[in-house]
């Protein structure tokens, strides 16, 4: 199942990336509001890109990719609200094409990968922004 789950997402790839950039640069988020387009796109690009090659293989290149997205948008200024949504996003649109193209008897199972996967980089983002905030308070008490 999880080889079928991985060719449906790729087969959509382009089209996932499409909807979730449409769907970001339309937000309340205001970094994606605001980031061009193509370099939006191009984030997207690669989150989507990790996300597959973890339904192909284990959600550990997705989990070390958020984690280094992670770290970078923290630096960029971006609320943990943002970088939530764009995986709420994926989450989402996941959601939706597993229902649209996968047989009803492997819906469960492609939902529960989809989720437990995007669920596992969720608390890596969690523990960074945690970490984050520890290192601000540390610094300021200085």
């Amino acid at each position: 199942m999880s080889d079928l789950l991985y060719r449906v997402f790729l087969e959509h790839e382009a089209e996932l990336v499409n909807d979730i950039v449409g769907q970001l640069k339309h937000s309340t988020c205001p970094h994606y509001r605001d980031m061009e387009w193509n370099e939006l796109q191009h984030r997207v690009d690669s989150l989507v890109a990790y996300f597959i090659i973890s339904l192909r293989e284990t959600p550990g290149p997705f989990i070390k990719y958020v984690a280094e997205i992670a770290e970078q948008r923290i630096g960029e200024g971006f609320f943990i609200s943002e970088v939530l949504m764009a995986l709420r996003v994926l989450e989402e649109k996941g959601w939706v094409l597993i229902v649209q193209t996968i047989p009803q008897q492997g819906q469960i199972r492609s939902l529960s990968r989809v989720t437990g996967t995007i669920g596992a980089a969720k608390d890596r983002l969690a523990q960074i922004y945690v970490s984050s905030l520890e290192k601000t308070e540390t610094v300021q008490t200085v």
